[in-house]
């Protein structure tokens, strides 16, 4: 394992020797970045998610995974080979992405990501990428050029991709082993739905739920999206009549749309990071140096289906996907089935930020309230200056106030 250490290091260094700048600490470096020595080479910025596992030294296995209406969806794993054999072989930690994001959110801060903080602390980190993102585009049957491909909600996502995902954990975990689970925004969301949905399985399944950012109803979204919300169903039909589905739900599409504007100056860098914060939240943790790489990594792409069920939650809903006309024809009555959070019996801990505008804090702590009183593990507030709904993810200080504090809950819980 040494030899390998050492082989991945050296594998590193040639990488980095061999590129040129890719990243800067402020915005005026950008200008001079090719030979200005404060900026440096961060692989994040140019590799995809399993690359960037291998090239940072840990190892890495890719699993398809079918699920029970055809879709494939990609799992990446970085396995626990400190505690292979041994009996205090810790828990399998399945980390659940947000909306229009890929599991490379939790890869994008080098050595100080959510997966590799996790990893050195010998959990068995397991990297999830729902339906229509840019690592689960494929189908037994379709493809993402068919209509079909691309209709679906975040029912499905919940309650079909989930369990897929769980039952190969589980297949390739101990014995009786449960997963811990950790979603970020809309990952909340799916994780409350499948515990809500099947309450039991859950119970069996989940060891833990952690929600970064908890998304349940998002009434006091600060965010201009919710202006967005009401005529979700309106910019739904207008794109189903012109069949643009996969150009504004496919990953490719969208970073073609987005990303070269974005990237094109450092004046373009720091307009385009101000336009998402209106929607994260206008005090950010996240550096000039963290943009490229964010902007490899998003947007992942998702279903705009998914997006108008996500604005459901704006309105103040935790249902089911409104059909309307068809409800009756699907659900057997007028208005969709709420996810009834009361039923879920799984131990919750919340984490989330006062500077937040599209989870905000107001709407966590709803959330809390809801929550069956014996589900309610714990939370975490981060009530900081400059820490937003992003920052979670890719904030310079989000090992040192989130993930290093987490690690420490969850030894701690293992051990109760």
């Amino acid at each position: 394992m040494r030899i390998a250490r050492i082989f991945f290091i050296g594998e590193i260094l040639l990488i980095a020797y061999a590129n040129d700048n890719n990243v800067c600490p402020t915005f005026k470096d950008y200008y001079t970045m090719k030979n200005n020595s404060n900026c440096w080479y961060d692989l994040a910025a140019e590799y995809s998610a399993p690359e960037i596992i291998r090239l940072m030294g840990y190892p890495v296995s890719v699993y398809t995974v079918q699920t029970a209406d055809g879709y494939l969806l990609t799992m990446f794993r970085i396995p626990n080979y400190k505690n292979e054999n041994s009996k205090t072989r810790k828990h399998p930690v399945y980390l659940q992405h947000g909306i229009v994001a890929t599991c490379a959110s939790f890869l994008g801060n080098g050595k100080n990501s959510l997966a590799f903080v996790l990893a050195d602390a010998g959990y068995d980190v397991w990297l999830g990428n729902y339906r229509g993102t840019a690592y689960s585009e494929g189908h037994i049957n379709l493809t993402v050029y068919d209509q079909e491909y691309w209709d679906h909600s975040m029912d499905e996502i919940a309650l079909l991709d989930l369990p897929a995902n769980f039952n190969t954990i589980l297949e390739h975990s101990p014995p009786d082993s449960k997963i811990i689970y950790i979603g970020h925004s809309l990952g909340t969301s799916l994780s409350l739905m499948y515990s809500a949905e099947y309450p039991e399985m859950s119970k069996k399944v989940i060891k833990m739920m952690i929600l970064l950012c908890p998304a349940y109803t998002l009434t006091h979204m600060v965010s201009p999206y919710r202006i967005l919300a009401p005529i979700g169903d309106f910019i739904l039909d207008f794109i189903k009549r012109l069949r643009l589905d996969r150009i504004v739900s496919q990953a490719e599409e969208q970073k073609r749309l987005i990303v070269p504007p974005c990237t094109e100056s450092p004046e373009m860098m720091q307009n385009c990071m101000q336009w998402y914060n209106l929607f994260y939240g206008r005090n950010t943790d996240l550096g000039p140096e963290t943009i490229p790489v964010y902007f490899n990594q998003l947007p992942g792409g998702t279903s705009i289906k998914v997006v108008n069920h996500a604005a459901n939650l704006v309105l103040g809903y935790f249902r089911k996907y409104n059909y309307k006309k068809f409800n009756n024809k699907l659900y057997g009555r007028d208005h969709p089935p709420e996810y009834d959070i009361k039923k879920v019996k799984v131990p919750v801990y919340l984490v989330y930020t006062t500077q937040d505008w599209a989870t905000p804090e107001a709407d966590a702590l709803n959330l809390w309230r809801n929550l069956p009183e014996e589900s309610r593990y714990g939370k975490l507030k981060i009530d900081r200056k400059a820490f937003n709904h992003i920052d979670m993810v890719y904030g310079r200080h989000a090992r040192q106030w989130v993930y290093d504090p987490l690690i420490q809950i969850l030894n701690k819980f293992i051990k109760s």
